[in-house]
């Protein structure tokens, strides 16, 4: 990201955060998101915060509702889902761990509501 101010993600109402990680990297993610907001997590804890031994590394999910966030999103080149009731609350979904940890390690959010 550029700035936050153009992401359109501090404008929304809700944004949630979840991670699905694979026993592979749990102790790798585990140790970042500690280290980037002083938080411990551990698996289910958070409960958007899921050990899942079928994946390849970690999915970081980002779910919103903001138009503005969507548009900068695909114009920076970043798939967005949307249509699917992955989360009913949310239109959106980008599966981007690059910009899920630009989300937590710059801007501050964390697992969850945000």
């Amino acid at each position: 990201m550029t700035q936050e101010n153009q992401t359109g993600f501090l404008a929304t109402d809700k944004v949630l955060l979840e991670a699905e990680v694979s026993g592979n990297v749990q102790k790798r993610f585990i140790a970042r998101y500690l280290t980037a907001t002083g938080i411990s997590v551990s698996p289910g804890n958070p409960q958007e915060f899921q050990l899942q031994n079928n994946k390849w590394g970690a999915e970081c999910r980002i779910y919103f509702n903001s138009q503005a966030a969507k548009s900068w999103a695909e114009s920076q080149g970043i798939h967005v889902e949307s249509g699917s009731p992955y989360q009913a609350d949310y239109k959106y979904r980008i599966n981007y761990n690059d910009l899920w940890w630009e989300l937590v390690e710059v801007l501050g959010f964390r697992l969850g509501v945000n």
